[in-house]
């Protein structure tokens, strides 16, 4: 176990002319192959209703978890509240109205908080700061854009969670690290006594984090009767009916006949020279058997993505398996990863080399996915130092439970005077999501899609106290309100596009969310059955 801190010499804190407002201490603690937590059940127990965790299921290397949040924002259109979390469970609401553009009232937040950077190397991306989400409709604040679909359900436009506890597990070098960000208040600042008396407190929380972290493996259930229960679980739930992205007892705003009628609009405005791609999408949604957190641990097994997260709070939840990555910033460093081009998986090794080999040779999908590479090239050079955006990686093919992809890289190095919040703004929403040229493709969307799109297209990530910040794109995602589950997928539509299959890639797309939803509500009702039995539920 090792304490790593900026607090060593607390006499030079004291004289410092920078007042910094948190300093970062990090207990890091070698996990000796133990690996993540199978579930995180006992997690959920130890939360406060509001929570978080962001995790890398395929190909990715950290995950953040962070159960007891000091601050909230929460915003809608121009109007943000801010509030702790206890103060508002409790009715008891101590809360400050903010009005102004989403992305600077986010920003003026944040700015009162400020953090020295450990200089350490190998520290990961991410140790404190805020985690939450950008719903499609912040789009609003950074266009002008018609206001034609239905809000229902009324989502908040955006929340994050400013922590100063989160725990952080390496996967590639085993190791955990369990950060605090302790505030400083004004009368400490410049008294030694005080900062070490801050210092000692920071060491206890993280030895407490340490502690409650152990609570989260038990109890134990063998890897091989888990790994038997779940396979055993998922083969019933498939026997029963072929999983087709049609959630059973479902409704949809937007059929199938609707939906192929707005393809044809779409190509009317691309003959007319409007634009060169729109994505459209689809929601469906039906009363929720299980639980948002059921649901997250089923998509881990199912489709372990890139940029999964569980965002919990007292009036909706997210439960996500994303693929794709809006955008990335550290240090001066801004990068982008397109995903456009699908295809389904095959249901043998020969028929996925097939579907492989379509995709590649697919000239609609090549020139779609190079228009949206092009598009992300565009909006990076707004912030981005002239001549530095460049495209390392270019149509690779990426797999999972089930669609492949293609996939590109763009990156730039930011212009001097830009910082996270211009990052965002010059990227959101993702190209890939709504098509291309931007604005116009927006206004399309609105115009076609019967309700609005919430969390859906929009972003979940974190944002730290440095000014780095990574966001992923909310898609394959889950959002519940009241009981209710909405799922939400989409097909980039071109002249040549088919206006049924555009329909079916949308249901393919939601075939691993909905196959998750079925394997929770079935493992729900045999514990249930288990229990009437007198037996043991695991």
């Amino acid at each position: 176990m090792e304490i790593l801190t900026a607090w060593q010499d607390w006499e030079q804190w004291a004289e410092a002319d920078e007042a910094w407002s948190v300093l970062p201490l990090i207990l890091r603690k070698r996990q000796d192959n133990q690996g993540l937590p199978r579930s995180w059940k006992q997690a959920w127990e130890q939360a406060s209703p509001y929570s978080v965790v962001l995790e890398s299921g395929k190909g990715g290397r950290y995950t953040y978890l962070g159960l007891s949040p000091v601050s909230i924002i929460e915003g809608r259109g121009a109007v943000a509240e801010s509030y702790t979390p206890g103060a508002k469970a409790s009715g008891h609401i101590e809360s400050a109205v903010t009005e102004g553009q989403p992305l600077q009232v986010l920003q003026a937040w944040m700015r009162e908080y400020t953090s020295p950077r450990l200089p350490l190397d190998g520290l990961p991306p991410f140790t404190g700061g805020c985690i939450g989400f950008l719903g499609y409709d912040v789009a609003r604040s950074l266009e002008k854009l018609p206001s034609l679909a239905r809000n229902n359900p009324e989502f908040p436009d955006y929340l994050f969670m400013r922590l100063e506890e989160v725990w952080i597990y390496d996967e590639q070098e085993q190791q955990l690290y369990c950060a605090v960000h302790i505030s400083v208040p004004d009368t400490v600042s410049g008294n030694l006594d005080g900062l070490r008396s801050l210092y000692e407190a920071a060491v206890h929380r993280a030895e407490r984090m340490l502690e409650q972290w152990s609570l989260l493996y038990a109890p134990a259930e063998p890897e091989e009767a888990a790994a038997a229960r779940y396979a055993g679980l998922t083969r019933r739930v498939e026997s029963e009916a072929e999983i087709t992205g049609e959630w059973p007892g479902m409704s949809s705003d937007f059929s199938a006949a609707p939906f192929q009628q707005a393809v044809l609009k779409v190509q009317e405005y691309i003959r007319a020279g409007d634009v060169f791609q729109v994505n459209l999408s689809l929601r469906q949604q039906a009363q929720l058997k299980s639980t948002p957190e059921d649901v997250y641990e089923w998509l881990r097994r199912l489709n372990p993505s890139p940029y999964m997260g569980l965002l919990r709070t007292p009036g909706f939840a997210l439960s996500s398996a994303s693929p794709e990555l809006l955008v990335k910033l550290h240090g001066d460093k801004v990068s982008a990863r397109p995903i456009a081009g699908t295809r389904r998986r095959g249901h043998t090794p020969a028929e996925d080399a097939a579907m492989e080999a379509e995709l590649r040779g697919s000239e609609k999908e090549i020139a779609e996915h190079i228009m949206l590479v092009d598009l992300e090239r565009s909006d990076i050079g707004r912030v981005a130092a002239y001549g530095t955006v460049s495209v390392p990686e270019l149509l690779t093919v990426e797999r999972y439970s089930h669609v492949m992809h293609l996939v590109s890289q763009v990156e730039g190095i930011v212009a001097p005077g830009r910082d996270a919040y211009d990052v965002i703004a010059a990227l959101f929403p993702g190209g890939t999501i709504t098509g291309a040229p931007k604005v116009r493709t927006m206004e399309i969307i609105e115009e076609l899609e019967p309700v609005r799109r919430g969390p859906y297209t929009g972003s979940m990530g974190w944002i730290d106290y440095n000014g780095n910040m990574e966001l992923n794109i909310i898609i394959r995602t889950l959002a519940v309100k009241d009981g209710i589950g909405y799922i939400q997928t989409g097909a980039g539509i071109v002249i040549d596009s088919d206006p049924y299959r555009e329909y079916r890639e949308c249901h393919n797309k939601a075939k691993a969310v909905v196959k998750a939803i079925l394997c929770s509500e079935r493992e729900q009702e045999e514990r249930a059955a288990l229990g009437a039995e007198g037996g043991s539920a695991i």
